[in-house]
């Protein structure tokens, strides 16, 4: 052995990264990290030079990084190509800190959206109080049935993949308060709701700014089956206290198939604001 220097075995190397010793054969198979030495006898040690060499072919492992990748490094590795491929691997864990927060926000939200559904009152008018929202919106002027409904909703999604919006928020619908007669009504938009952080980060200019405010709502666990008649019945409730009611009815999946089975037992949020 090499004089005056700390060597390790592999077991005592392997214990002080927290892994097995096949991954050290593993990997000394593979060509991308050897023993400093291998005695007469077969042994392997490692020294303690190599300890931070491994450390960083550990973390790109954990970071998914290919063996080939790494190899390939390795049998051409210079200061110039180490910085090379450290930072693309920095522009990849920004991209993956980015879906992070927005992964987080997203169960975030849910968590919010379906505690509100736990706690709805079924069947009952209330008041709620309502934040601004910066609305993506697409105007809808097709059928009113189902199969029609579904494709722009559809549209209204892949529209807000397409602009880089992956928003956490469920999609909800406009129902234009004018639209609204004895035998049923129109939808008039879709919408999205979206944080402004996201909107600055997919330079998407085209958001609504919808004002909060007070809110006449109704919860209804039968899907949409009552949307209809929910409408009226908020109607009814306005005039009979002397309410003056906005323009348009808000549409809004409270409880979906993530926490309910089945399209008719979805809990479905009908609000309007009170002026």
């Amino acid at each position: 052995m090499k004089k005056n220097r700390k060597y390790f075995t592999t077991g005592e190397f392997a214990r002080i990264f927290g892994i097995k010793k096949q991954t050290l054969f593993h990997y000394d198979h593979c060509g991308i990290f050897k023993p400093d030495i291998i005695n007469e006898n077969g042994y392997r040690y490692y020294s303690f030079t190599q300890l931070e060499t491994f450390a960083v072919i550990l973390m790109l492992r954990e970071l998914d990084v290919h063996i080939d990748e790494i190899k390939n490094h390795m049998d051409h590795r210079s200061p110039e190509s180490l910085i090379t491929l450290l930072e693309s691997k920095c522009t990849q864990i920004d991209e993956k800190i980015d879906y992070l927060n927005w992964a987080r926000n997203c169960i975030e939200n849910k968590i919010k959206i379906t505690r509100e559904g736990i706690n709805a009152p079924i069947g009952e008018v209330i008041f709620t109080n309502d934040y601004d929202e910066y609305l993506v919106t697409t105007d809808y002027k097709g059928a009113d049935d189902e199969k029609a409904v579904t494709e722009a909703v559809g549209d209204h999604f892949a529209f807000c993949q397409r602009m880089g919006l992956k928003s956490s928020y469920p999609i909800g619908a406009v129902i234009p308060r004018s639209s609204i007669t004895e035998t049923g009504y129109k939808y008039a938009q879709f919408y999205t709701a979206v944080r402004p952080e996201e909107l600055t980060a997919a330079g998407y200019a085209g958001a609504v700014l919808d004002q909060g405010g007070n809110f006449l709502a109704i919860y209804d666990n039968h899907g949409y089956a009552n949307i209809h008649a929910n409408c009226l019945k908020l109607m009814e409730y306005a005039e009979a206290h002397n309410l003056t009611l906005g323009d348009r009815f808000y549409e809004d999946v409270i409880l979906d198939d993530l926490s309910t089975e089945g399209y008719y037992n979805y809990l479905v949020k009908l609000s309007i604001k009170v002026k």
